[in-house]
Formats: structure tokens, C-alpha cells, sequence
């Protein structure tokens, strides 16, 4: 049995399942964590949502904050169809381009990258409110993170930084995080905090903060390693989504009983 972790895949589903491919992952004795964010961005959301609703053997996800976002997209688009649809049969894609629909939605919910408005207008067939309370109730299944122990190793995969909920109270108590409203938070938005926490003889695998970016997490791309006092950090997200706009972006997957780290270029 394997143990591989890969994230931020961000619509990008054929790479996904090309490096997956490349990492010899069997899904009847491997376990696939992916630490949040498979949507927005990328092109091939529609794929990536359904492969995830299929509940695949095997893979375990985790929120990230794009899966956050894209579930609030979810139920704001539907309880806006049930309330606003001029008939029954209305279809959603003539629906969220109404002007008493478009600007509301855009302004309350603020679907940035278009996931939601792109996947109404290129899908195959009509999608309905099923298809997103289905996806939605699918991503609200995700938990924030997941601990592993392999060959005697402790691991804490999360999609952005991990703090226990001691640190995290005192963190809050002396107004020294970014994130009050809510470990969760914590757990899907920090980026150089999340450095500062972690847990002593642990490795905390990530991703969030693609390390082509100019910031403390910027390795040309390429898997990040960072040892504080007793406590490990592994950054694996190498900007998959960016590739058309930046040569060094990649996409990363590391295999923890041996720390290999595949890469799809």
C-alpha cells in the first residue's frame, strides 16, 4: 500500500489523472489525498466535480478554499433559481444571464472565475439545480485535513496551514492571526502563518501558494521543503493552472512511504 498526496488541481483533470497515471497509484490497495481546491481556473471543472461525486476508490479530498467558495456559488445560484424562475422549466443557463439575476449574484456571491456561469453555458447537456446541490452536498463531505502515520512518520495533510485549536485560541486571544472568524479558516487561507504552527515530530504537507509566486514559498516551481525547530513543512502545490503563463509551473504529487515527489513535467 501507497500513500500519495497531490493539490490544487483546479480544473486541470487531464493533467490530474496523467501524472496520476505516471505514480503507479492502484486505488484497490493505495490511498490518493488530494488537499483541496480541485475547482476554478482551470478549464475542465465539469470532469473534476464529477470524478469527485463518483466518490472514487481510494481518494480522499480535502476543502480548500475554492471548494469553499464554489459550494456558497452552489447554493446561492439555487436558491436564486427556486425564488426568481419566471416558470418551472426555465433553464439555468437562460436564467443566470437575466439582468435581475447577473447583477445580484455577481455582487453578493462573486463567482470570480466564472466556474459556475462557464459550466452552465459549455456543458453537453443542460445542467439543473440537481447537478450543483449534488455537487455542493458532495464538497460539504471534505474535511479540512486528515492525519497519516507512515513507516513511522507523522503526517498532517491540509490544503493551506495547519494550528491546533490551543494555538489557535491564543492566536486569536492576542489578535496575532489573520483568521479570527474560525479555524477553519485557518486551515484553508494561511499562507506565511501557517509556518509559525504546525506540530512538534510532525510534517504538514500543503498547498494554497503555488511556488512559482514571489513569496516565502517560491522554488521555481518545484516541491518546497522547510524545517522550523522540531516541525516540517511540504508545500506541493507548483502552479498546475498557471503553465500557459509561467514555464515553471507544474504539477506535483509526493508518495510518502519514501518521500518521492512525481512531477507531471
Amino acid at each position: 500500500m501507497a500513500t500519495y498526496v497531490m493539490s490544487d488541481i483546479h480544473g486541470c483533470y487531464t493533467e490530474f489523472q496523467t501524472l496520476l497515471k505516471k505514480t503507479g497509484f492502484d486505488p484497490e490497495k493505495d490511498e490518493l489525498i488530494i488537499a483541496g481546491d480541485i475547482v476554478d481556473r482551470g478549464a475542465e471543472n465539469y470532469e473534476m466535480l464529477e470524478y469527485a461525486a463518483s466518490k472514487p476508490e481510494g481518494v480522499t479530498f480535502l476543502m480548500g478554499n475554492h471548494d469553499q467558495d464554489f459550494i456558497l456559488y452552489c447554493h446561492t445560484l439555487v436558491a436564486l433559481y427556486r425564488t426568481l424562475r419566471d416558470t418551472e422549466d426555465e433553464d439555468l443557463c437562460s436564467f443566470i444571464h437575466r439582468e435581475d439575476v447577473i447583477y445580484p449574484y455577481l455582487e453578493f456571491v462573486r463567482d470570480r472565475y466564472d466556474t459556475v456561469r462557464y459550466l452552465l453555458e459549455e456543458a453537453e447537456e443542460p445542467l439543473t439545480t440537481g447537478d450543483f446541490e449534488r455537487w455542493a452536498g458532495c464538497m460539504e463531505q471534505f474535511p479540512y485535513y486528515v492525519r497519516r502515520k507512515v513507516n513511522g512518520k507523522r503526517y498532517i495533510i491540509v490544503h493551506a496551514g495547519y494550528i491546533s485549536e490551543k494555538d489557535y485560541r491564543e492566536a486569536v486571544r492576542k489578535g496575532t492571526t489573520r483568521y479570527p472568524d474560525g479555524i477553519e479558516q485557518f486551515y484553508v487561507w494561511a499562507r506565511e502563518e501557517g509556518l509559525r504552527y504546525g506540530e512538534e515530530g510532525t510534517t504538514v504537507i500543503f498547498g494554497h501558494t503555488p511556488t512559482i509566486a514571489e513569496h516565502d514559498f517560491f522554488n521555481h516551481g518545484r516541491v518546497m521543503v522547510r524545517k522550523r525547530r522540531k516541525k516540517r513543512f511540504i508545500n506541493i502545490d507548483c502552479g498546475c493552472v498557471f503553465r500557459k503563463q509561467h514555464p515553471e509551473a507544474n504539477l506535483a504529487c509526493i508518495r510518502l512511504e519514501d518521500e518521492k515527489v512525481f512531477y507531471l513535467r
